[in-house]
């Protein structure tokens, strides 16, 4: 983790020497977050809900670095239980800028998943896994620097407990745009 956390902060220093010779800017964004959560195996799908954070370096105006950090308390457990995840993720976004107020977009972010849990009495445990999101969305324009994002749908792909899960993810927020 610490190994990927330098690997980031390396591509945010990168588009950040770009920004000084193109004016692309950078992004924010907080999200309200779901996530069905599929364990695999014949269990029965689970539900999570959240908030996610990113931020986003731009290198051209259409193409920019994510890094995301999302977190959900999974809904729906037996009493005394208790479980979250937390995801990792960065990579490439691409917009497809449109002469109007809805600007579309697609990203693939790679990193890992952190899944917690535990029961009253009996203790807790967690364990990382890999992580891919494969997905987009649309922001709609409310002023040059605040956007609405509309919607993000996520194909979210976790391998836990040496079983893959194919979980699909949600999102809607805010996006506050700087220097674009």
């Amino acid at each position: 983790m610490r190994k990927l956390l330098i690997l980031f902060g390396f591509i945010l220093l990168a588009a950040t020497s770009a920004k000084a010779q193109e004016n692309r800017g950078f992004e924010i964004t907080g999200n309200y977050q779901y996530v069905r959560f599929n364990p695999g195996n014949g269990a029965s799908g689970i539900n999570c809900q959240g908030g996610s954070g990113s931020g986003a370096a731009y290198l051209k105006a259409s193409f920019g670095i994510v890094g995301e950090f999302g977190a959900c308390k999974f809904t729906g457990l037996p009493s005394g239980a208790n479980a979250h995840a937390m995801s990792f993720l960065f990579g490439p976004r691409v917009y497809f800028h449109a002469h109007g107020r809805v600007n579309p977009f697609v990203q693939g972010l790679f990193g890992s998943d952190r899944f917690s849990a535990g029961f009253t009495g009996v203790g807790s445990g967690s364990t990382n896994a890999f992580a891919m999101a494969l997905g987009g969305g649309a922001d709609i324009t409310l002023t040059r620097h605040v956007s609405l994002r509309a919607l993000q749908f996520d194909y979210l792909y976790t391998h836990f407990g040496g079983a893959s899960q194919n979980n699909f993810r949600l999102q809607s927020g805010i996006v506050w745009r700087i220097g674009r």
